[in-house]
């Protein structure tokens, strides 16, 4: 695990919900809407008229693309929320979940746990350190 990748787990949770929202707008919706014009010749001269109506021609790939964009970036998610329940020190395991799940600075995790902050950072650094990540 490295820092990086557990940083964009928030992210990665809130792009999953809205991909999620696309794919049900989708599914409830699966048309698109069509235009052309074309001229009505019904009065003797030519008036420009337009024709609307629903398609479904994309939609199809464009929900498979949005279903597999949407499992694999759950999948990640729950990679890494599995990780951090995988964290044998409780409080690390806070920590690490205010930090990168909850999206909180230091000093917010420091106050949300009653630590200093430089106590919050003296145990995210052991801890990386430690775990060789």
């Amino acid at each position: 695990m490295t820092k990086g990748r557990l940083k964009k787990l928030r992210a990665l949770a809130r792009e999953a919900e809205h991909l999620q929202c696309q794919y049900d707008d989708l599914v409830c919706f699966p048309k698109e809407l069509v235009a052309d014009t074309y001229n009505d010749y019904g009065t003797g001269h030519p008036h420009v008229k337009l024709a609307s109506g629903h398609g479904d021609a994309a939609y199809p790939a464009l929900r498979q693309k949005l279903y597999g964009k949407l499992r694999e970036i759950q999948a990640e998610v729950a990679f890494l929320e599995g990780w951090l329940d995988s964290v044998e020190d409780p409080e690390m395991r806070d920590i690490l979940r205010l930090l990168y799940a909850g999206g909180l600075t230091q000093e917010q995790a420091a106050e949300e746990l009653g630590y200093s902050v430089i106590t919050i950072k003296r145990r995210l650094k052991a801890f990386w350190e430690k775990n060789d990540y």
